[in-house]
């Protein structure tokens, strides 16, 4: 998400300049645009996100102390946002599985009747909802490392020169992660089988 933003323009919009704000917002929409589309939303969704990704710029610019640049603080943003709305969607999917009437399955026809295929993906996919939310339970810092480069592909000298920090940190953060995931993962596996047996 490099690109290059007039000094004067950010410090006019982080100091209220309504024309610098505005200038500040188109020059940064598409490259909001392009990284929400790393994200496995659906594209209303990813509307979405767009809209509150920028709409937190606005209220969170003025938080913008250069400690680091301005794309990678951009960069940390969008990300944060994207998570937050997947986060949001899949505890909404939770609720409306909550809300089911499990009586209705008595009303779906019977394997003679059309040979139903039983999903042999459903445990796939709970797998991959125990990954998420151990992903969830990590610390930000290395949530935003394994997120760049697990879901977005992205090599660790990328992800440095992105957040602003060495290639070494990245790859100790990844490190971490993975060890602090595989944890989390083994916990969850072993409440699982608890509650199994």
């Amino acid at each position: 998400m490099a690109f290059a933003i007039e000094k004067s323009t950010l410090d006019q919009a982080v100091a209220g300049d309504a024309s610098a704000l505005d200038t500040l917002l188109r020059t940064i929409k598409p490259h909001v645009e392009r990284q929400l589309l790393r994200y496995p939303v659906s594209d209303e969704d990813r509307r979405d996100a767009l809209q509150a990704t920028l709409m937190q710029i606005v209220r969170r610019l003025g938080s913008f102390r250069a400690e680091s640049s301005f794309s990678t603080w951009l960069f940390r943003v969008t990300a944060n946002e994207a998570l937050m709305l997947m986060r949001s969607r899949r505890r909404h999917r939770a609720r409306v599985v909550e809300g089911l009437d499990w009586e209705e399955l008595a009303t779906l026809p019977s394997s003679n009747d059309n040979e139903i295929q039983i999903d042999v993906s459903a445990e796939l996919r709970e797998r991959d909802a125990r990954v998420r939310d151990a992903l969830e339970e990590l610390p930000a810092d290395y949530r935003d490392v394994v997120v760049a480069h697990y879901h977005m592909d992205l090599g660790l000298q990328e992800i440095a020169d992105r957040l602003d920090i060495t290639e070494s940190a990245v790859r100790s953060r990844l490190h971490r992660a993975r060890t602090r995931l595989r944890t989390l993962l083994e916990r969850s596996d072993v409440a699982e089988y608890t509650r199994a047996a």
